[in-house]
């Protein structure tokens, strides 16, 4: 279930920003998804110059909205016609407006926006003003990580700025666990909001997006816009917005002043780089193209034609030929054009896709049945990665006792759950097997462990989970530790370290593995490995006992005894009550490091520690004192039994913030402030040796 928490986050960061509303829509309406290599746009090529602070880690361009009359009329021709997918009609940022945008697979979106006739009250005077005579982009919007940085730098150069604006998609804040925390969901800024310049951009910023994450993940958050965002006239980005100016020389002065690299510029045109291979132009009355100059002539300055990348030009090509008249469309030796007066008053461009971004389009596509690049690209990984422990045909027990990675009881039974990626993303503490995912210092993204796992199954023709039951099994404690001495420890060890296979003492597996899963393992082996099924040497309640007895060394495997717990009543929330409450610096102003959390502990301060994850992986560990916050329940009536006064509460899930977000957003929007997320999660917790417990 945190699995699909986490990829619902990934995902649902995508959405929020391809629809420009966060936090709004993809838990309802499922998919919508998953950024970039992103840096400091700096106008000066000496290393010791300024740097400008226009993005931070922002993802380029945010958005292009094109305002019509009809939005009902323009949003099917887009779908029908021109082949967008686009989305239901919504709320618009602007009064009075209703807006239906086509998000891309680069973050980027396209907005058909439209006065709400339904609404009473003022609207936007730029907006009815431009109605009267005209369809088109009106504005362009920029991502940025911070709108306040991008005002304090903008303003230091010398531009004078609007206040920066706050906006929710509702006015009613939601009910239930939900990462929306009651506050606001975007910001921008504008240089002029009640009437914004045609030709400069606003930023930006939305609040609870993790700018940092898709930073560092842009190959992951990429590779999930391709497959959750495709579009019947195959565009995946927005390779640059195109800008009609009188005097190229004048606009280049502001850009230059706002800090954005140029990259060529002449009498006629002037290019400036923005993230990756986005750009924007400033294309001037002298230019050759006659467009240019009756763009300038209708409407004056601003965005005259967005430029588009495609998978193929020439399906793209084919698909747009079958739907507009021929005086619609010219095919150039590099781009195909859709002309103004078919596309509601802008002109669109489309141009092939640079040939890496396809093949890596190709290799991070996480489909239920890989193609032959992102199979190759798996098979690549295995054997960089694994194949040295695991065997060149996955056979095991290479090295290290690594498990057989071709057993069809083993993928079929964590098909479901978290235990191989877990394993493969933090590794296993104590043991050979290194965590591999990027945060934890590894080499691969999210999305090249997906790829991975789904190679395995592929490869294992492993096309079905089995289902197991999440329930604890119970046994008797002292049959289960008698029989592992007697029929387990040789190849086990004798405290669980492994001699000749896996060590089943180790804190990840016994976090990661349901009492079920051990147990089919015990019940049924592992095909192709030594270790055999025990289902005929041993009794059903023999092989229970073995199990209770695994579950029982949770906590460690010399704890003399079984430490079982009943989830704490209300009474017993505050841990420490008679003691004074921690006080941290938080990290992004919601992470505590686990060594702080810990030292805490061990300093009997006062505290309520929440488990995000289920019930049953609180069963199977969770921090010492740690109430499992029923987070698929309501939590108006949970939260009348927490303190909301000066003492801290820790919020905890394993991988590592997803659940944890939704449960501290949901108390912020309960009016609690006091909250943190132990950044790390459960299982680097338990990797790193700090006390675990299991629960009855």
């Amino acid at each position: 279930m945190e699995y699909y928490l986490f990829h619902l986050q990934v995902m649902n960061d995508y959405f929020n920003l391809t629809q420009s509303l966060l936090g709004k829509c993809f838990l309802h309406s499922q998919l919508v998804v998953l950024i970039f290599l992103v840096g400091f746009v700096s106008s000066c090529q000496n290393e010791h110059a300024e740097k400008p602070f226009l993005f931070g880690k922002g993802y380029g361009i945010n958005s292009a909205t094109l305002i019509v009359d009809d939005l009902d009329s323009a949003k099917s021709y887009f779908s029908t016609t021109l082949g967008f997918d686009v989305d239901d009609v919504e709320k618009g940022e602007f009064m009075g407006t209703i807006v239906a945008s086509a998000g891309l697979a680069d973050m980027s979106f396209i907005e058909l926006l439209s006065l709400n006739d339904s609404v009473d009250g003022l609207k936007p005077s730029f907006i009815t003003s431009f109605l009267k005579s005209n369809t088109g982009v009106r504005v362009f919007s920029l991502s940025s990580s911070s709108t306040d940085s991008t005002s304090m730098w903008l303003t230091s150069k010398g531009f004078e700025l609007d206040s920066i604006q706050s906006h929710r998609s509702s006015e009613e804040a939601p009910e239930g666990w939900s990462w929306d925390d009651g506050e606001p969901e975007s910001y921008s800024l504008d240089f002029d909001s009640n009437n914004p310049p045609a030709h400069l951009p606003r930023f930006v910023e939305y609040s609870d997006f993790n700018y940092k994450q898709s930073q560092e993940q842009w190959r992951t958050y990429y590779g999930y816009g391709r497959r959750y965002n495709e579009h019947p006239n195959g565009v995946v980005g927005t390779s640059a917005i195109r800008i009609a100016v009188e005097n190229v020389q004048a606009a280049r002065k502001e850009f230059q002043q706002m800090g954005f690299t140029e990259l060529e510029a002449n009498d006629t045109i002037a290019r400036y780089q923005l993230i990756r291979n986005q750009e924007i132009h400033i294309i001037g009355v002298l230019s050759t193209d006659p467009s240019v100059s009756k763009f300038l002539s209708d409407r004056g300055p601003g965005v005259m034609a967005m430029q588009l990348e495609v998978a193929n030009i020439d399906s793209t090509h084919t698909y747009l030929k079958e739907r507009l008249p021929e005086v619609a469309l010219t095919m150039e030796t590099s781009k195909l054009i859709i002309s103004q007066e078919h596309a509601y008053g802008v002109q669109l461009e489309f141009v092939q896709e640079p040939d890496e971004q396809a093949l890596m389009a190709k290799m991070l596509r996480p489909d239920d049945e890989l193609d032959s690049a992102a199979a190759s690209h798996a098979a690549g990984m295995y054997e960089k990665y694994c194949a040295l422990c695991h065997g060149a045909d996955r056979e095991g027990y290479a090295a290290d006792n690594a498990p057989s990675l071709r057993s069809q009881s083993l993928l079929a039974t964590s098909k479901s759950s978290n235990f191989l990626r877990y394993t493969i993303q933090y590794g296993r503490s104590g043991t050979a097997m290194a965590g591999y995912l990027d945060r934890q210092g590894g080499p691969m993204e999210y999305i090249d462990i997906e790829i991975l796992l789904q190679w395995l199954y592929e490869t294992s023709e492993v096309n079905e989970p089995i289902e197991l039951s999440r329930e604890p099994v119970l046994g008797n404690l002292e049959l289960g530790k008698t029989i592992y001495a007697n029929d387990c420890a040789v190849c086990h060890g004798a405290d669980g370290e492994g001699v000749t296979a896996p060590a089943l003492g180790n804190p990840m597996l016994l976090a990661t593995a349901t009492d079920h899963f051990l147990r089919y393992a015990i019940t049924e082996g592992r095909d192709g490995t030594p270790m055999i099924a025990f289902n005929e040497t041993l009794k059903s309640e023999e092989i229970d006992a073995v199990t209770a007895f695994l579950r029982s060394r949770a906590s460690g495997w010399d704890v003399p005894q079984a430490d079982t717990l009943t989830i704490p009543p209300p009474e017993k929330y505050v841990l420490n009550p008679e003691r004074k409450s921690p006080k941290f610096t938080l990290k992004e102003g919601k992470y505590v490091p686990a060594k702080q959390v810990m030292e805490a502990m061990e300093d009997s301060l006062r505290m309520v520690i929440l488990d995000a994850r289920s019930e049953v992986a609180w069963r199977q560990t969770h921090i010492p004192g740690a109430i499992p916050v029923p987070y698929y329940e309501e939590p108006e009536n949970f939260v009348n039994d927490l303190p909301n006064d000066s003492t801290m509460i820790f919020v905890y899930c394993a991988c590592p913030h997803a659940a944890s977000q939704r449960v501290v957003n949901t108390l912020k929007r309960h009016g609690f402030k006091n909250t943190a997320i132990i950044d790390e999660g459960i299982l680097v917790w338990a990797q790193m040796g700090y006390p675990v417990q299991h629960g009855n």
